[in-house]
């Protein structure tokens, strides 16, 4: 699958969750999230959820030497970690990789542990993003 399906999809998750844009649900369901809407738009592709995918965790911070902080630990944590210039010149990309199982409550776990790292260091996490993977 080409690069540009894979950020695609990552915008489209982004985009979703950034709208806040609420779907009907059955009575008593939950609200989905960012996360859930994006694996429901990765199912709704084509993409098998049961398999493994390479998924693609960003956050950008405001230093090199913060996002060298942040790939260490994510290189701890077991993630493949690029470090680069971001699109504007105050951000670093730290982009992770990680191949997982692509469910619900492991994304919104990540998340919340991006998220706190990112914030630490005055950066944000970004979302993350995946190629549909058919199986």
């Amino acid at each position: 699958m080409p690069l540009s399906v894979l950020i695609a999809l990552g915008l489209l998750g982004i985009y979703l969750m950034l709208r806040g844009r609420a779907r009907e649900q059955p009575e008593g369901s939950e609200f989905l999230d960012g996360d859930a809407r994006t694996l429901d738009e990765l199912a709704r592709a084509g993409s098998n959820l049961s398999h493994p995918h390479k998924i693609e965790f960003f956050l950008f911070l405001p230093t090199r030497e913060a996002a060298e902080s942040v790939a260490g630990e994510l290189r701890r944590e077991g993630f493949s970690v690029e470090v680069g210039e971001g699109e504007h010149p105050a951000d670093w990309l730290c982009l992770a990789t990680r191949q997982m199982l692509p469910e619900l409550a492991s994304l919104q776990d990540w998340r919340r542990r991006l998220t706190a790292m990112a914030e630490s260091r005055q950066g944000v996490y970004d979302g993350w993003g995946t190629e549909v993977e058919e199986h």
